[in-house]
């Protein structure tokens, strides 16, 4: 439709994360395809007018000829709008990505918009599963028994699942069950930094 915005984006022949790491390169540095998720998130919520992606997972995210992350399938991104108020957005959309990487408030209510922190929820499940290679909430094989954990408080994965411990750390606290607890992407990008600083 004319006048409307369009997103182009170059392809790549890595695919997406979850097909690199599991078919081409299972040896990648996945510590360091989790950094730059943060850090393209980062940039899109710290723009003047934020953006929240909206439906990010292991199958969101592109791996560019020289192996490194890229964030791709905006299509339920949202732009929120300074004249609306924290709460509006741009195109409106009262939509959110697959359950086992949605964010707890959808569940609670049928008119939630996507916002930073839910986008914050699901980075970490998609650093869980580029990590391990695990979608969240692994344990079910059924939507539906996901909605009802959720429902019930359980996070998307055991710690004891994520074998590093300051890891494990940074990704329960971006599945806080209360938004406003949840680290920012900016909080997050800055601990993946020390982290990897302390590994090298």
């Amino acid at each position: 439709m004319a006048g409307r915005p369009a997103m182009v984006m170059q392809w790549y022949k890595n695919g997406s994360a979850t097909e690199y790491l599991k078919f081409k390169n299972q040896d990648a540095d996945r510590m360091s395809l989790i950094r730059d998720v943060a850090r393209g998130l980062t940039y899109l919520h710290t723009l003047e007018k934020p953006i929240v992606h909206g439906d990010l997972k292991g199958n969101n995210i592109l791996i560019t000829d020289d192996g490194r992350a890229a964030l791709s399938d905006f299509g339920l991104s949202q732009v929120i709008d300074d004249l609306m108020g924290p709460s509006g957005f741009t195109p409106s959309c009262s939509e959110a990505g697959p359950v086992r990487w949605q964010a707890p408030e959808f569940l609670e209510d049928d008119n939630s918009r996507p916002k930073l922190p839910s986008d914050v929820w699901s980075f970490g499940c998609t650093a869980y599963e580029l990590l391990t290679g695990n979608v969240p909430y692994r344990h079910r094989l059924r939507d539906f028994l996901v909605m009802q954990d959720i429902k019930a408080g359980v996070k998307p994965a055991e710690i004891e699942d994520i074998p590093d411990r300051q890891m494990a750390s940074i990704l329960n606290r971006c599945w806080s069950y209360t938004p406003l607890e949840r680290f920012t992407m900016s909080e997050v990008e800055a601990e993946l930094d020390d982290l990897l600083a302390a590994l090298s």
